[in-house]
């Protein structure tokens, strides 16, 4: 047997099994969640749910009348004993597989998992990148059981300069994989911990060109070129929503395009998010330079893309944006990298 069927077989218990790890899982205190609304006092927990393996969040009326929460939380610690008593039953200490390293853990989950996500293609080519280059060299051979909070700080601290959006990206990928090493009853914790490894955001609002500066740009540009950066401009639109756009897409009629898809490598794909779906007004200008552009169109058919190189493929979004920037260095417009 090799590896990969290993690991699954170990990583995939029977009926008995399962519910003998559930019996083991570490025990839980709590003391619940007493609030206020209305005059109304409740308590609020989390109920382990023994048939389907997951938290549960209840929330129920405390019976009584209650001067403050101090009176209405003694008033819970019966009920809390019981869901104490229920969320504990059996429980000690948790068995795990000692063998199982990282690679082997990724090599028989991570895709499962990617598919079962719905991540989108640009998304787990990214994470793709970062694990091959950066997570599995560093984690890679390490038993599953062995890796502890201390490995995870190291390996952050290895890291080169990065940006935080890239680092939360790090972290992120990390909190799944060790999340998944848990529900399958690898490991009894995740040793990734927020307080520790998660970065902290802040919120930096991006660059806004001026129309001015919009104007100074589209006179760099001419042709197809010129029109898409305009539509751009105007709709508010991400390129590869624009570059996506086909001429089923464009009615003339109602003045307006409809984003139905965003474009990935060549491909048609779902927008980044619902919100960007829907149809954009545009103004009856607009409409007269696409019906023009039309005019002069060597594809013409309803799946034909808007904007297109020589062979009626659409334009590439790489292309594109190298373009533009050498329209924003003529325009004199200074670009910061990664912002702009």
């Amino acid at each position: 047997m090799n590896n990969l069927a290993a690991v699954s077989k170990e990583t995939e218990r029977g009926p008995d099994q399962r519910r003998q790890l559930i019996m083991a899982r570490k025990r839980s205190y709590q003391k619940g969640y007493v609030q206020e609304h209305n005059g109304v006092w409740t308590l609020r927990y989390r109920w382990w749910n023994y048939d389907t393996r997951r938290w549960e969040q209840r929330r129920e009326i405390i019976e009584g009348n209650f001067k403050n929460k101090k009176a209405a939380q003694r008033a819970s610690e019966p009920r809390m004993a019981e869901v104490n008593q229920h969320n504990n039953r059996g429980r000690g200490p948790k068995k795990t597989d000692t063998r199982i390293t990282f690679r082997q853990f990724f090599d028989a989950r991570w895709k499962a998992y990617t598919v079962k996500a719905g991540h989108e293609p640009s998304t787990a080519d990214t994470y793709r990148g970062f694990l091959d280059n950066h997570i599995l060299p560093w984690f890679g051979e390490k038993l599953m059981v062995e890796i502890t909070p201390g490995h995870v700080t190291d390996f952050f601290q290895q890291l080169p300069e990065l940006s935080v959006a890239t680092r939360q990206t790090f972290y992120n990928i990390l909190h799944v994989i060790f999340d998944l090493a848990v529900e399958y009853d690898v490991i009894e914790q995740s040793p990734v911990r927020a307080k520790l490894h998660r970065p902290s955001i802040a919120k930096v609002e991006k660059p806004v060109l001026t129309p001015q500066e919009i104007r100074n740009i589209l006179a760099m540009l001419e042709g197809q070129e010129r029109l898409l950066t305009l539509l751009v401009a105007v709709t508010g639109k991400r390129i590869g929503e624009i570059l996506a756009l086909r001429w089923q897409d464009f009615s003339a009629g109602d003045m307006q395009i409809h984003i139905r898809h965003t474009l990935y490598r060549g491909k048609l794909k779902s927008p980044k998010t619902e919100s960007s779906k829907g149809a954009v007004q545009l103004a009856p200008a607009i409409v007269e330079l696409l019906l023009a552009h039309k005019q002069r169109s060597s594809f013409q058919a309803l799946d034909d893309f808007i904007f297109y190189r020589a062979d009626g493929s659409p334009f590439d979004q790489n292309a594109v944006r190298y373009h533009l920037q050498k329209a924003m260095d003529a325009a004199g417009i200074e670009r910061i990298k990664g912002k702009h």
